[in-house]
């Protein structure tokens, strides 16, 4: 019988990181590779692995790569998207209890990542960004959001079809894109403590970024209230468009 679950790799130069995957990866998932122009040996892994390799569309970018790989979901038969960080960061032997957490009404589940492994790995600073943003999103959305940044989720094939024709982030943001549009749509997001590791390799994710973190937290704050705003005054629909 085929997979019904697709797990997502978007990578941008992870040799490393994808031989020392794959071992941990558990039955049952077919494997996408969608990369954003490596120069490193990430394709001749991929392949060597028995994984469908893919160059993304819409430019350059993690975003860009998760959308790609939604795309590519959405003209498959697949059942399940899991998407993992490529660089080793995240556990895919947690893949099985996420997907148990999707089962339970919840259309979308984020991993959130042990806090103080967060600390060890990305440092005290990064963290605070992190919380702080997750914080003022829970906020905004009236859910709890532990963890906005993080890398590990899981989508039901219908929040798939949902968020895909939304999204527009080409970058780290995408992870705020496909919160802001989550709530926009009315899906159920829940979420599943999960570890955290060091990564292999070098990381894309400089000071700059973490910065723009969060000017992009604020921003998707700040129109997710003035959606909120036009809501209430519209009738208190669920949905805003």
């Amino acid at each position: 019988m085929p997979n019904d679950r697709l797990l997502l790799l978007p990578t941008l130069n992870e040799e490393a990181a994808l031989k020392a995957l794959a071992p941990e990866i558990p039955p049952g998932y077919d494997v996408l590779v969608v990369d954003g122009g490596s120069t490193d040996g990430t394709r001749q892994v991929a392949e060597s692995l028995g994984y469908q390799f893919i160059r993304q569309k819409f430019g350059k970018g993690k975003g860009c790569g998760v959308r790609t790989g939604m795309e590519w979901f959405l003209a498959s038969d697949y059942r399940l998207l899991a998407m993992i960080d490529a660089d080793y960061t995240n556990d895919p032997r947690e893949l099985e209890g996420m997907i148990t957490a999707l089962g339970n009404g919840c259309d979308i589940v984020m991993g959130s990542r042990d806090k103080s492994l967060q600390i060890k790995h990305l440092g005290r600073f990064s963290l605070f960004i992190n919380l702080s943003t997750s914080a003022l999103t829970s906020l905004a959305y009236g859910q709890d959001l532990p963890d906005i940044q993080t890398g590990y989720w899981a989508f039901s094939r219908k929040a798939v079809e949902t968020l895909y024709p939304h999204l527009k982030a080409s970058g780290f943001e995408i992870e705020y894109d496909t919160v802001y549009n989550s709530w926009r749509e009315g899906l159920r997001i829940g979420y599943r403590p999960v570890t955290f590791r060091s990564r292999l390799g070098e990381s894309k994710f400089t000071v700059y970024l973490r910065f723009k973190q969060i000017y992009y937290g604020l921003t998707y704050v700040y129109v997710s209230l003035a959606l909120m705003l036009k809501q209430r005054l519209n009738g208190g629909r669920k949905k805003v468009k």
